[in-house]
């Protein structure tokens, strides 16, 4: 009977573990439309990295650890949450960074007053005009 409870227990160990890793975040990239004019690109993972061709209308949301984004181009808004995400963009109007130690290095900003909107939660997280 021990053996039964024991070998039962186990397997049920194993259900749960499978059950939790298929819940994890797999490192995906995918593109959402949210309207006519402004889509959602979203990077969600572990190490990932990628270079991101914008056209200005994009809001791209980085969500997970040490990912290294550059994106070639403008876009609207920059989204980071996570620990440790290096993202590197030519021209963006709004970033907004949760999280630890992430960095933001930017070229330039297409907001009409000439400033980048920006709003920092967290530890040790940068935003620099490069």
């Amino acid at each position: 009977m021990k053996k039964r409870i024991i070998a039962l227990t186990v397997l049920c160990l194993g259900i749960v573990t499978a059950a939790t890793a298929a819940k994890l975040i797999p490192n995906t990239a995918s593109e959402q439309k949210s309207d006519d004019k402004q889509k959602e690109i979203v990077i969600e993972g572990v190490g990932i990295s990628k270079t991101i061709e914008a056209t200005g209308d994009e809001t791209i949301r980085i969500e997970g650890t040490n990912n290294k984004i550059t994106i070639k181009g403008s876009c609207n808004a920059i989204k980071i949450e996570g620990v440790d995400n290096v993202v590197t963009v030519d021209d963006v109007k709004s970033i907004s960074v949760e999280g630890t130690g992430n960095k933001v290095n930017y070229k330039k900003t297409s907001a009409a007053d000439g400033k980048v909107i920006s709003a920092v939660a967290g530890v040790n997280n940068k935003i620099t005009k490069i």
